[in-house]
């Protein structure tokens, strides 16, 4: 039996991983629904995001502890051997990388709408307090102005593009489950969720 801890484990992880993948896959339906197509981001979407971001790097990490005995070279390929690793789960682990970079890009986008539009509403603060407003203020105000008003399309596209990609990651997982039999199962039939290996 191997010493490596990664490769006793890999049937164990590799549920573990599927686990993760759907649960990151819910935290992104529910972030779209609250994204307001004809209104400003809100803090709701922004602790959605958050919510999502951390289902992804937990993904992202048992995706990364299922294959690491591969990296070492003790795991042969998938098509050598049917307990050894497919080329699939070395995809995913790309594939979760880049969602959660785009995640982090997106709730970072978000974050930076709010703080711009708590701006916005300092300065017409300023602005309605002063008996001769600040020409300056009136530039800042619209150039503000033309930046929000694209925002919402942006934060649209990003949505769109990670739906995209997610219909990648939905074929990599499909692929995974029908050849999952097939994966080593756990050495202990007692073993309970822990966190990822390598956090």
């Amino acid at each position: 039996m191997s010493d490596n801890l990664f490769l006793r484990n890999r049937g164990f992880l590799c549920k573990l991983r599927a686990s993760a993948y759907e649960k990151a896959r819910v935290s992104f339906r529910a972030a779209a629904d609250l994204f307001p197509a004809r209104a400003a981001p809100d803090r709701d979407l922004l602790r959605a995001l958050d919510t999502l971001l951390a289902e992804l790097e937990t993904a992202f990490a048992y995706a990364s502890d299922a294959i690491r005995g591969l990296k070492r070279g003790h795991v042969p390929r998938y098509r050598h051997d049917p307990r050894g690793v497919m080329e699939e789960e070395i995809v995913l682990c790309h594939f979760l990388e880049e969602m959660t970079t785009l995640a982090r890009f997106l709730r970072k986008r978000v974050e930076t709408d709010l703080k711009i539009r708590l701006y916005r509403k300092r300065i017409h603060r300023l602005q309605a307090q002063s008996p001769k407003p600040a020409g300056f203020m009136q530039g800042i105000l619209d150039s503000l102005g033309e930046l929000t008003q694209e925002e919402n399309v942006d934060l649209k596209r990003l949505f769109e593009l990670m739906e995209r990609r997610y219909r990648v990651g939905d074929r990599l997982m499909e692929v995974l489950r029908d050849k999952g039999e097939k994966v080593a199962q756990p050495s202990s039939a007692n073993l309970t969720p822990q966190p990822p290996l390598h956090s």
